[in-house]
Protein backbone atom coordinates (compact mmCIF):
# COMPACT_ATOMS: atom_id res chain seq x y z
CA UNK A 1 0.00 0.00 0.00
CA UNK A 2 1.32 3.46 -0.93
CA UNK A 3 1.81 6.07 1.78
CA UNK A 4 -0.21 8.38 -0.48
CA UNK A 5 -3.39 6.31 0.05
CA UNK A 6 -4.14 8.10 3.31
CA UNK A 7 -4.80 11.32 1.40
CA UNK A 8 -7.41 9.74 -0.85
CA UNK A 9 -9.22 7.29 1.40
CA UNK A 10 -8.70 8.28 5.04
CA UNK A 11 -10.45 6.14 7.64
CA UNK A 12 -10.47 8.94 10.22
CA UNK A 13 -9.93 12.69 9.95
CA UNK A 14 -9.24 15.58 12.31
CA UNK A 15 -9.94 19.14 11.16
CA UNK A 16 -7.68 21.45 13.15
CA UNK A 17 -9.18 24.92 12.98
CA UNK A 18 -12.66 23.60 12.15
CA UNK A 19 -15.13 26.44 11.75
CA UNK A 20 -18.88 26.95 11.48
CA UNK A 21 -18.38 30.64 10.75
CA UNK A 22 -18.22 31.94 7.20
CA UNK A 23 -14.46 32.06 6.87
CA UNK A 24 -11.59 29.92 5.61
CA UNK A 25 -12.32 26.31 6.46
CA UNK A 26 -16.09 26.66 6.72
CA UNK A 27 -17.00 24.62 3.65
CA UNK A 28 -14.41 21.92 4.32
CA UNK A 29 -15.68 21.54 7.89
CA UNK A 30 -19.35 21.51 6.92
CA UNK A 31 -18.85 18.99 4.12
CA UNK A 32 -16.71 16.50 6.02
CA UNK A 33 -18.76 16.60 9.25
CA UNK A 34 -21.83 15.69 7.20
CA UNK A 35 -20.09 13.10 5.04
CA UNK A 36 -19.59 9.35 5.41
CA UNK A 37 -16.01 9.96 6.58
CA UNK A 38 -15.32 9.69 10.32
CA UNK A 39 -14.39 13.29 11.12
CA UNK A 40 -13.52 15.07 14.37
CA UNK A 41 -13.46 18.89 14.64
CA UNK A 42 -10.68 20.58 16.61
CA UNK A 43 -11.18 24.16 17.80
CA UNK A 44 -9.54 25.72 20.83
CA UNK A 45 -12.47 28.05 21.61
CA UNK A 46 -15.56 26.00 20.69
CA UNK A 47 -17.24 23.07 22.45
CA UNK A 48 -19.28 22.07 19.42
CA UNK A 49 -18.99 22.61 15.69
CA UNK A 50 -22.13 21.98 13.62
CA UNK A 51 -23.61 20.24 16.68
CA UNK A 52 -20.69 17.83 16.95
CA UNK A 53 -18.31 17.67 19.92
CA UNK A 54 -15.19 19.76 19.29
CA UNK A 55 -11.80 18.98 20.84
CA UNK A 56 -9.27 21.54 22.05
CA UNK A 57 -6.41 19.54 20.57
CA UNK A 58 -6.00 16.58 18.25
CA UNK A 59 -4.30 14.80 21.17
CA UNK A 60 -7.60 14.91 23.10
CA UNK A 61 -9.43 12.84 20.49
CA UNK A 62 -9.76 9.35 22.05
CA UNK A 63 -9.46 7.56 18.70
CA UNK A 64 -6.72 6.92 16.17
CA UNK A 65 -6.52 9.59 13.47
CA UNK A 66 -5.14 8.84 10.01
CA UNK A 67 -5.36 12.26 8.36
CA UNK A 68 -5.18 15.77 9.84
CA UNK A 69 -6.31 18.85 7.92
CA UNK A 70 -4.78 22.05 9.33
CA UNK A 71 -6.69 25.31 8.79
CA UNK A 72 -5.32 27.53 11.59
CA UNK A 73 -3.35 30.77 11.20
CA UNK A 74 0.24 30.44 10.01
CA UNK A 75 1.71 31.28 13.43
CA UNK A 76 -0.11 28.28 14.97
CA UNK A 77 0.69 25.72 12.27
CA UNK A 78 4.04 24.49 13.61
CA UNK A 79 2.53 23.56 17.00
CA UNK A 80 -0.37 21.84 15.23
CA UNK A 81 2.05 19.78 13.12
CA UNK A 82 3.99 18.71 16.24
CA UNK A 83 0.75 17.61 17.94
CA UNK A 84 -0.28 15.65 14.83
CA UNK A 85 3.06 13.83 14.81
CA UNK A 86 2.69 13.07 18.53
CA UNK A 87 -0.78 11.67 17.74
CA UNK A 88 0.89 9.40 15.14
CA UNK A 89 -1.22 10.47 12.20
CA UNK A 90 -0.22 9.08 8.80
CA UNK A 91 -0.78 12.23 6.78
CA UNK A 92 -1.23 15.99 7.18
CA UNK A 93 -2.72 18.53 4.77
CA UNK A 94 -1.71 22.10 5.65
CA UNK A 95 -4.10 24.46 3.89
CA UNK A 96 -2.95 27.54 5.83
CA UNK A 97 -0.94 30.06 3.78
CA UNK A 98 1.69 32.63 4.74
CA UNK A 99 5.05 30.85 4.71
CA UNK A 100 8.00 30.94 2.30
CA UNK A 101 5.85 32.69 -0.31
CA UNK A 102 5.73 35.79 1.94
CA UNK A 103 9.48 36.32 1.76
CA UNK A 104 9.42 37.02 5.54
CA UNK A 105 12.30 35.34 7.42
CA UNK A 106 10.14 34.23 10.34
CA UNK A 107 7.66 32.34 8.15
CA UNK A 108 10.36 30.97 5.88
CA UNK A 109 11.95 29.54 9.04
CA UNK A 110 8.64 27.96 10.17
CA UNK A 111 8.26 26.28 6.78
CA UNK A 112 11.79 24.89 7.02
CA UNK A 113 11.05 23.50 10.49
CA UNK A 114 7.92 21.77 9.18
CA UNK A 115 9.96 20.31 6.33
CA UNK A 116 12.51 18.96 8.83
CA UNK A 117 9.71 17.44 10.95
CA UNK A 118 8.32 15.67 7.88
CA UNK A 119 11.72 14.12 7.15
CA UNK A 120 12.36 13.09 10.76
CA UNK A 121 8.89 11.71 11.53
CA UNK A 122 8.19 10.24 8.06
CA UNK A 123 4.65 11.59 8.36
CA UNK A 124 3.64 12.66 4.85
CA UNK A 125 2.65 16.32 4.54
CA UNK A 126 0.88 18.15 1.69
CA UNK A 127 1.18 21.94 1.62
CA UNK A 128 1.24 24.46 3.15
CA UNK A 129 -0.62 27.03 1.04
CA UNK A 130 -2.91 24.56 -0.75
CA UNK A 131 -6.46 23.18 -0.68
CA UNK A 132 -5.46 19.54 -0.63
CA UNK A 133 -7.30 16.64 -2.23
CA UNK A 134 -10.46 15.66 -4.08
CA UNK A 135 -11.22 12.00 -4.81
CA UNK A 136 -14.17 11.85 -7.20
CA UNK A 137 -14.50 8.10 -6.81
CA UNK A 138 -15.28 7.99 -3.08
CA UNK A 139 -16.25 11.69 -2.67
CA UNK A 140 -13.51 12.56 -0.20
CA UNK A 141 -12.60 16.23 -0.37
CA UNK A 142 -10.58 18.63 1.75
CA UNK A 143 -11.52 21.59 -0.42
CA UNK A 144 -14.56 23.68 -1.31
CA UNK A 145 -16.45 21.16 -3.38
CA UNK A 146 -19.75 19.53 -2.58
CA UNK A 147 -20.95 16.28 -4.10
CA UNK A 148 -24.49 15.40 -4.97
CA UNK A 149 -25.33 12.35 -2.87
CA UNK A 150 -26.72 10.57 -5.94
CA UNK A 151 -23.75 11.48 -8.13
CA UNK A 152 -21.53 8.42 -8.37
CA UNK A 153 -20.11 9.28 -11.76
CA UNK A 154 -16.36 9.80 -11.93
CA UNK A 155 -13.80 9.70 -14.70
CA UNK A 156 -10.18 8.85 -15.35
CA UNK A 157 -8.45 12.24 -15.65
CA UNK A 158 -6.38 13.28 -12.62
CA UNK A 159 -5.06 16.75 -11.82
CA UNK A 160 -1.85 17.72 -10.02
CA UNK A 161 -1.67 21.48 -9.44
CA UNK A 162 0.86 23.43 -7.42
CA UNK A 163 -1.63 26.26 -6.98
CA UNK A 164 -4.55 25.73 -4.60
CA UNK A 165 -7.10 28.19 -5.94
CA UNK A 166 -6.24 27.39 -9.55
CA UNK A 167 -6.71 23.71 -8.76
CA UNK A 168 -10.27 24.52 -7.66
CA UNK A 169 -10.84 26.51 -10.83
CA UNK A 170 -9.57 23.58 -12.92
CA UNK A 171 -12.16 21.39 -11.24
CA UNK A 172 -15.01 23.88 -11.73
CA UNK A 173 -14.21 24.39 -15.40
CA UNK A 174 -13.70 20.71 -16.19
CA UNK A 175 -17.02 19.75 -14.58
CA UNK A 176 -18.81 22.53 -16.50
CA UNK A 177 -17.44 21.06 -19.75
CA UNK A 178 -18.69 17.55 -18.88
CA UNK A 179 -15.11 16.36 -18.38
CA UNK A 180 -15.08 13.57 -15.79
CA UNK A 181 -12.29 13.52 -13.22
CA UNK A 182 -10.72 10.87 -11.01
CA UNK A 183 -8.52 12.73 -8.52
CA UNK A 184 -7.31 16.30 -7.98
CA UNK A 185 -4.33 17.28 -5.85
CA UNK A 186 -3.04 20.74 -4.96
CA UNK A 187 0.49 20.79 -3.55
CA UNK A 188 1.17 24.38 -2.51
CA UNK A 189 4.69 25.04 -1.17
CA UNK A 190 5.65 21.34 -1.18
CA UNK A 191 7.44 20.92 2.16
CA UNK A 192 7.20 17.17 1.61
CA UNK A 193 4.79 15.63 -0.93
CA UNK A 194 5.50 16.91 -4.43
CA UNK A 195 4.58 16.22 -8.05
CA UNK A 196 7.00 13.28 -8.20
CA UNK A 197 5.22 11.49 -5.34
CA UNK A 198 1.86 12.06 -6.97
CA UNK A 199 2.93 11.12 -10.50
CA UNK A 200 4.28 7.82 -9.16
CA UNK A 201 1.08 7.22 -7.22
CA UNK A 202 -1.28 8.07 -10.07
CA UNK A 203 0.76 6.09 -12.60
CA UNK A 204 -0.25 3.01 -10.56
CA UNK A 205 -3.77 4.20 -9.79
CA UNK A 206 -6.34 1.99 -11.60
CA UNK A 207 -8.88 4.81 -11.92
CA UNK A 208 -6.43 7.25 -13.55
CA UNK A 209 -5.88 6.99 -17.30
CA UNK A 210 -4.30 10.38 -18.02
CA UNK A 211 -2.47 12.88 -15.78
CA UNK A 212 -2.63 16.66 -16.09
CA UNK A 213 0.05 18.62 -14.22
CA UNK A 214 0.36 22.35 -13.51
CA UNK A 215 3.94 23.16 -12.46
CA UNK A 216 5.55 26.32 -11.11
CA UNK A 217 8.87 24.97 -9.94
CA UNK A 218 10.60 21.65 -9.26
CA UNK A 219 13.05 20.82 -6.46
CA UNK A 220 14.02 17.32 -7.62
CA UNK A 221 14.67 17.87 -11.31
CA UNK A 222 16.68 14.73 -12.07
CA UNK A 223 14.24 12.50 -10.22
CA UNK A 224 11.35 14.11 -12.09
CA UNK A 225 12.95 13.14 -15.40
CA UNK A 226 13.51 9.58 -14.17
CA UNK A 227 9.89 9.39 -12.97
CA UNK A 228 8.47 10.70 -16.23
CA UNK A 229 10.68 8.39 -18.30
CA UNK A 230 9.28 5.37 -16.49
CA UNK A 231 5.63 6.54 -16.62
CA UNK A 232 3.29 4.37 -18.66
CA UNK A 233 0.36 6.82 -18.81
CA UNK A 234 0.07 10.03 -20.85
CA UNK A 235 1.06 13.10 -18.84
CA UNK A 236 0.19 16.64 -19.96
CA UNK A 237 2.25 19.37 -18.30
CA UNK A 238 1.45 23.07 -18.18
CA UNK A 239 4.57 24.91 -17.02
CA UNK A 240 4.38 28.57 -16.12
CA UNK A 241 7.07 31.11 -15.27
CA UNK A 242 8.54 30.97 -18.77
CA UNK A 243 9.12 34.72 -18.82
CA UNK A 244 11.40 36.63 -16.45
CA UNK A 245 8.37 38.48 -15.04
CA UNK A 246 6.41 35.24 -14.53
CA UNK A 247 9.41 33.56 -12.93
CA UNK A 248 9.68 36.34 -10.33
CA UNK A 249 5.93 36.13 -9.61
CA UNK A 250 6.24 32.41 -8.78
CA UNK A 251 8.46 33.15 -5.78
CA UNK A 252 5.73 35.26 -4.15
CA UNK A 253 3.05 32.67 -4.98
CA UNK A 254 4.41 29.37 -3.69
CA UNK A 255 7.98 30.27 -2.77
CA UNK A 256 9.32 28.10 -5.61
CA UNK A 257 12.12 28.70 -8.08
CA UNK A 258 10.86 28.34 -11.64
CA UNK A 259 14.01 26.84 -13.15
CA UNK A 260 15.60 27.17 -16.57
CA UNK A 261 13.11 26.51 -19.38
CA UNK A 262 15.85 24.72 -21.34
CA UNK A 263 15.71 22.01 -18.67
CA UNK A 264 12.00 21.54 -19.30
CA UNK A 265 12.52 21.47 -23.06
CA UNK A 266 15.05 18.69 -22.57
CA UNK A 267 12.67 16.91 -20.21
CA UNK A 268 9.91 16.70 -22.82
CA UNK A 269 12.33 15.35 -25.41
CA UNK A 270 13.53 12.58 -23.09
CA UNK A 271 10.12 11.44 -21.81
CA UNK A 272 8.02 9.87 -24.57
CA UNK A 273 4.69 9.84 -22.69
CA UNK A 274 4.98 13.42 -21.40
CA UNK A 275 3.71 16.35 -23.47
CA UNK A 276 3.81 20.15 -22.95
CA UNK A 277 0.64 22.20 -23.31
CA UNK A 278 0.19 25.96 -23.59
CA UNK A 279 -2.82 26.67 -21.36
CA UNK A 280 -5.30 24.82 -19.19
CA UNK A 281 -8.10 24.88 -21.82
CA UNK A 282 -5.80 23.05 -24.18
CA UNK A 283 -4.65 20.73 -21.41
CA UNK A 284 -8.13 19.51 -20.51
CA UNK A 285 -9.39 19.35 -24.08
CA UNK A 286 -6.48 17.09 -25.00
CA UNK A 287 -6.82 15.12 -21.75
CA UNK A 288 -10.43 14.37 -22.61
CA UNK A 289 -9.36 12.90 -25.95
CA UNK A 290 -6.84 10.65 -24.19
CA UNK A 291 -9.56 9.79 -21.67
CA UNK A 292 -12.39 8.86 -24.01
CA UNK A 293 -11.06 7.98 -27.45
CA UNK A 294 -9.16 5.06 -29.01
CA UNK A 295 -5.58 5.96 -29.95
CA UNK A 296 -5.04 6.76 -33.64
CA UNK A 297 -2.77 4.19 -35.27
CA UNK A 298 -1.61 6.63 -37.93
CA UNK A 299 -1.59 10.32 -38.84
CA UNK A 300 -4.13 10.29 -41.68
CA UNK A 301 -7.12 12.44 -40.82
CA UNK A 302 -10.58 12.72 -42.38
CA UNK A 303 -12.66 15.86 -41.95
CA UNK A 304 -16.44 16.31 -42.12
CA UNK A 305 -17.66 19.89 -42.07
CA UNK A 306 -20.53 22.14 -43.09
CA UNK A 307 -18.05 24.94 -43.83
CA UNK A 308 -15.38 24.51 -46.49
CA UNK A 309 -13.44 27.46 -45.07
CA UNK A 310 -13.10 25.80 -41.68
CA UNK A 311 -11.95 22.62 -43.39
CA UNK A 312 -9.15 24.61 -45.04
CA UNK A 313 -8.13 26.17 -41.71
CA UNK A 314 -7.95 22.68 -40.23
CA UNK A 315 -5.67 21.61 -43.09
CA UNK A 316 -3.29 24.48 -42.32
CA UNK A 317 -3.10 23.34 -38.70
CA UNK A 318 -2.58 19.73 -39.76
CA UNK A 319 0.42 20.84 -41.79
CA UNK A 320 1.79 22.67 -38.72
CA UNK A 321 1.55 19.50 -36.60
CA UNK A 322 2.72 17.05 -39.26
CA UNK A 323 -0.61 15.31 -39.87
CA UNK A 324 -1.90 14.24 -43.29
CA UNK A 325 -5.26 14.35 -45.04
CA UNK A 326 -6.34 10.75 -45.56
CA UNK A 327 -6.29 9.65 -49.22
CA UNK A 328 -9.83 8.29 -49.45
CA UNK A 329 -10.53 5.09 -51.33
CA UNK A 330 -12.61 5.53 -54.47
CA UNK A 331 -15.32 3.32 -52.99
CA UNK A 332 -15.57 5.68 -49.99
CA UNK A 333 -16.04 8.69 -52.28
CA UNK A 334 -18.65 6.87 -54.36
CA UNK A 335 -20.59 5.78 -51.26
CA UNK A 336 -20.79 9.36 -50.05
CA UNK A 337 -21.64 10.72 -53.49
CA UNK A 338 -24.54 8.27 -53.82
CA UNK A 339 -26.34 9.80 -50.79
CA UNK A 340 -25.27 13.44 -51.11
CA UNK A 341 -26.63 16.32 -53.21
CA UNK A 342 -24.49 17.06 -56.29
CA UNK A 343 -23.38 20.40 -54.89
CA UNK A 344 -21.58 18.86 -51.90
CA UNK A 345 -17.86 18.12 -51.89
CA UNK A 346 -17.13 14.51 -51.00
CA UNK A 347 -13.36 14.79 -51.26
CA UNK A 348 -11.38 15.13 -48.06
CA UNK A 349 -12.21 17.53 -46.34
CA UNK A 350 -15.84 16.47 -46.87
CA UNK A 351 -18.05 19.59 -47.05
CA UNK A 352 -21.69 18.58 -46.62
CA UNK A 353 -22.99 22.14 -46.26
CA UNK A 354 -26.71 22.41 -45.46
CA UNK A 355 -27.20 18.68 -46.14
CA UNK A 356 -25.29 17.86 -42.96
CA UNK A 357 -28.24 16.50 -40.96
CA UNK A 358 -29.40 14.15 -43.75
CA UNK A 359 -26.02 12.95 -45.04
CA UNK A 360 -23.93 12.90 -41.86
CA UNK A 361 -24.56 9.27 -40.89
CA UNK A 362 -23.62 7.62 -44.22
CA UNK A 363 -20.65 9.98 -44.67
CA UNK A 364 -19.34 9.24 -41.17
CA UNK A 365 -19.69 5.48 -41.63
CA UNK A 366 -17.99 5.57 -45.03
CA UNK A 367 -15.05 7.55 -43.69
CA UNK A 368 -14.48 5.56 -40.50
CA UNK A 369 -14.70 2.27 -42.39
CA UNK A 370 -12.03 3.45 -44.86
CA UNK A 371 -8.74 1.73 -44.00
CA UNK A 372 -6.83 4.84 -45.06
CA UNK A 373 -8.50 6.93 -42.32
CA UNK A 374 -6.92 6.84 -38.84
CA UNK A 375 -9.02 9.53 -37.14
CA UNK A 376 -11.88 11.92 -37.88
CA UNK A 377 -12.56 15.58 -37.13
CA UNK A 378 -16.16 16.76 -37.28
CA UNK A 379 -16.38 20.55 -37.62
CA UNK A 380 -19.89 21.75 -36.79
CA UNK A 381 -20.85 25.24 -38.01
CA UNK A 382 -24.63 25.73 -37.98
CA UNK A 383 -26.24 28.91 -36.56
CA UNK A 384 -28.66 28.81 -33.65
CA UNK A 385 -31.74 29.93 -35.63
CA UNK A 386 -32.22 26.83 -37.86
CA UNK A 387 -31.42 24.54 -34.95
CA UNK A 388 -34.26 26.11 -32.96
CA UNK A 389 -36.64 26.62 -35.90
CA UNK A 390 -36.51 22.97 -37.00
CA UNK A 391 -36.24 21.64 -33.42
CA UNK A 392 -33.10 19.73 -34.36
CA UNK A 393 -31.28 17.53 -31.85
CA UNK A 394 -27.70 16.31 -31.90
CA UNK A 395 -28.43 13.29 -29.71
CA UNK A 396 -29.10 10.89 -32.65
CA UNK A 397 -25.91 12.02 -34.41
CA UNK A 398 -23.83 11.66 -31.25
CA UNK A 399 -25.24 8.19 -30.66
CA UNK A 400 -24.17 7.21 -34.18
CA UNK A 401 -20.69 8.67 -33.61
CA UNK A 402 -20.36 6.74 -30.34
CA UNK A 403 -21.34 3.42 -31.94
CA UNK A 404 -19.01 3.87 -34.92
CA UNK A 405 -16.08 4.79 -32.66
CA UNK A 406 -16.69 1.53 -30.81
CA UNK A 407 -17.03 -0.44 -34.04
CA UNK A 408 -13.97 0.89 -35.88
CA UNK A 409 -11.79 1.87 -32.89
CA UNK A 410 -10.88 5.22 -34.41
CA UNK A 411 -11.00 8.54 -32.51
CA UNK A 412 -13.46 11.32 -33.31
CA UNK A 413 -13.29 14.92 -32.08
CA UNK A 414 -16.07 17.47 -32.58
CA UNK A 415 -15.13 21.12 -32.98
CA UNK A 416 -18.07 23.54 -32.66
CA UNK A 417 -18.11 27.04 -34.16
CA UNK A 418 -20.78 29.56 -33.25
CA UNK A 419 -22.42 31.04 -30.20
CA UNK A 420 -22.25 29.73 -26.66
CA UNK A 421 -25.80 28.47 -27.16
CA UNK A 422 -24.71 26.26 -30.06
CA UNK A 423 -21.78 24.91 -28.04
CA UNK A 424 -24.06 24.09 -25.09
CA UNK A 425 -26.51 22.52 -27.56
CA UNK A 426 -23.80 19.90 -28.17
CA UNK A 427 -22.37 19.78 -24.67
CA UNK A 428 -25.56 18.66 -22.93
CA UNK A 429 -25.33 15.28 -24.68
CA UNK A 430 -21.60 14.65 -24.58
CA UNK A 431 -21.45 13.33 -21.01
CA UNK A 432 -23.61 10.38 -22.04
CA UNK A 433 -21.63 9.54 -25.17
CA UNK A 434 -18.19 10.66 -24.01
CA UNK A 435 -17.22 12.37 -27.27
CA UNK A 436 -14.83 15.33 -26.88
CA UNK A 437 -16.35 18.63 -27.96
CA UNK A 438 -14.18 21.75 -28.13
CA UNK A 439 -14.14 25.23 -29.60
CA UNK A 440 -10.51 25.48 -30.75
CA UNK A 441 -9.45 23.74 -33.97
CA UNK A 442 -5.83 23.80 -32.88
CA UNK A 443 -6.62 21.92 -29.68
CA UNK A 444 -8.30 19.19 -31.72
CA UNK A 445 -5.44 18.89 -34.21
CA UNK A 446 -2.82 18.89 -31.45
CA UNK A 447 -4.82 16.21 -29.61
CA UNK A 448 -4.69 13.94 -32.67
CA UNK A 449 -0.93 14.52 -32.91
CA UNK A 450 -0.19 13.81 -29.24
CA UNK A 451 -2.43 10.76 -28.99
CA UNK A 452 -0.69 9.31 -32.04
CA UNK A 453 2.75 10.06 -30.55
CA UNK A 454 1.66 8.26 -27.40
CA UNK A 455 0.41 5.30 -29.46
CA UNK A 456 3.76 5.16 -31.25
CA UNK A 457 5.74 5.25 -28.00
CA UNK A 458 3.55 2.63 -26.29
CA UNK A 459 3.84 0.15 -29.16
CA UNK A 460 7.64 0.28 -29.48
Amino acid sequence: MSDMDVFFNPQSIAIIGASESYKFGYWTTKYLLNSKFKTYPVNITKDTIFNQKAYKSIKEIPFDIELAIILVGNDKVLDAVIECIDKQVKGIIIESAGFAETGIDRFISIQKKIETLAIQSKVRIIGPNCVGIVNFENHFSSTEIDFDEDDTDYGNISIIAQSGVLGNIFIDWAISQKIKLSKAITLGNKVDVDEIDMIKYLNNDPTTKVLTVYLEGVKRGRELITTLKSASKPILILKNGKSQMGSKAIISHTGSIAGDNKIYDALFKQCPTTFPVNNFYEMFNIAQVFSTQPLPKGQNLAIITSSGSLGILACDLMDKYGLELANLKQSTIENMRSVSPNWTSVKNPVDLGPSLFTTFKPALKSLLSDENVDALLFIFAVPRKPLEAFNLSMAPQLKIVYKLIEQYQKPVIICVFGSRWVFDFFLKHTLRYQIPVMRQLEHAIKAFKLTHKYYDSSTK
